[in-house]
């Protein structure tokens, strides 16, 4: 084998290995769980002045943040949960509004979690 023909072996033999250790660096060998949906949520029928309690129960979302947000109106609220994973807030609504509830956990959020509004 020829000098000329060793050299473009190792060439291709040093670009393979550059390009595998790219590729794998750019993996996270930390494994990635979903955050879980909020569970046992409820809301309450609007108060006098317009608010409605969201809360949620126990759950696996101790010390993360609980996000409410009313679609119908386009406002929400954020709350750190409790070490039970509870939480309640109270969110501006009328009858009927749509709130969607999500747990955050570092810069991951869980799937949402739709509750209507009740008139009582």
């Amino acid at each position: 084998m020829s000098a000329m023909k060793k050299a473009q072996i190792a060439t291709l033999a040093l670009v393979a290995t550059l390009l595998f250790l790219f590729a794998v660096s750019g993996c996270n060998s930390t494994p990635t769980v979903p955050v879980p949906p909020p569970e046992f949520c409820a809301v309450s029928p609007p108060n006098t002045e317009g608010f409605c309690t969201v809360g949620c129960d126990e759950g696996q979302t101790a010390r993360n943040i609980a996000l409410v947000y009313n679609d119908s109106w386009g406002a929400g609220v954020m709350q750190e949960t409790e070490e039970n994973g509870s939480f309640e807030v109270e969110v501006d609504c009328t009858v009927a509004d749509t709130m969607i509830i999500q747990i955050k956990y570092d810069r991951k959020l869980s799937a949402e979690v739709a509750l209507t509004v009740p008139s009582e």
